[in-house]
């Protein structure tokens, strides 16, 4: 095994009066070097420091503290759907890629999207009063705590509608 040190000395150049520089600089380079070698796994840490960093400044509203973080992978994706709207519901589908006859809800009462599917379908009216007791609203039912959360996947799942 060999070890490659590579160091960046500045030098002055043509520089008038900075000669005393480049004599310092170029006595530098043959001097001993500090060994200031870093491991594999420091260097992972440090990598994975600064992208997380970065990555919190592109995403200010991240909160760490969403319950979605607690739900099962599989209701994540659902979540996740539903807050975006990039799902397979009608509205999606066909104002995006022109999928499907039109972007309404088969109950014929509105656009099938994230807020009708949770809120007005009459279709889906009895699975709604089973799971929520009292209205609760479409920021509470996407964003809400984690039996909010969890409540939410388990109507998505019982309306059979393709999420």
């Amino acid at each position: 095994m060999h070890t490659v040190v590579l160091q960046w000395v500045p030098s002055h150049c043509n520089i008038l009066g900075n000669e005393a520089a480049d004599t310092l600089a170029k006595e530098g380079t043959t001097k001993d070097q500090n060994d200031r070698s870093t491991t594999f796994k420091e260097a992972k840490t440090i990598i994975k420091a600064k992208q997380h960093k970065k990555w919190l400044q592109q995403h200010p509203h991240y909160n760490k503290n969403d319950a979605f973080h607690l739900l099962t992978r599989s209701e994540q994706v659902l979540i996740f759907r539903l807050r975006t709207g990039h799902n397979r519901m009608n509205h999606h589908l066909f104002t995006k890629f022109r999928i499907g006859q039109s972007n309404q809800c088969p109950c014929q009462t509105g656009s099938m999207t994230t807020e009708h599917l949770l809120q007005t379908c009459p279709l889906h009216d009895g699975h709604g009063s089973q799971i929520w007791a009292e209205a609760t609203t479409v920021q509470g039912k996407l964003y809400g705590s984690l039996d909010d959360l969890q409540r939410t996947a388990t109507f998505a799942r019982r309306t059979g509608v393709s999420i």
